[in-house]
């Protein structure tokens, strides 16, 4: 997908729209046994995240086809972040969100992970490398 389609629809919404602030995440939406992840089995969907100054949108896509859903986003603002990096792993980045008042086991901290690269979204590396310019990057323990 060209980052100008992200950045019409965003645009649209009447969100803060600008290029070189969007990236593919793909996040877990149901956990299996242990097994499972060393199989590639756990369930994730891929999304699209922007950051904005005073916001961050949440973009789904259909799985399938990876186009946006039409009128399907989720906004939150950074107020209620506590704190935005990223992680490098082998293969890819972790990035982490935790938002005010979350604990070590609380659902308010999101992982994401992170490709490198896409394929058919070229500007998804540059996109990347600005954001963990942006935000920080903290080597794994």
């Amino acid at each position: 997908m060209k980052e100008d389609v992200i950045v019409n629809y965003l645009d649209r919404h009447g969100l803060e729209a600008k290029t070189g602030s969007t990236i593919l995440v793909e996040r877990k939406t149901r956990n299996r046994k242990w097994y499972a992840a060393l199989l590639g089995k756990n369930e994730t969907e891929k999304i699209y995240l922007n950051f904005g100054k005073k916001e961050f949108v949440i973009l789904p896509l259909v799985q399938d086809s990876m186009a946006l859903i039409e009128g399907d986003y989720a906004q939150v603002p950074l107020l209620e972040v506590k704190s935005i990096y990223f992680k490098k792993q082998p293969n890819h980045y972790t990035l982490i969100i935790q938002y005010n008042d979350a604990t070590a086991d609380d659902d308010r901290i999101k992982k994401y992970k992170v490709p490198k690269e896409v394929a058919d979204s070229p500007w998804h590396k540059q996109n990347l490398a600005n954001l963990i310019e942006r935000y920080g990057l903290k080597e794994p323990k």
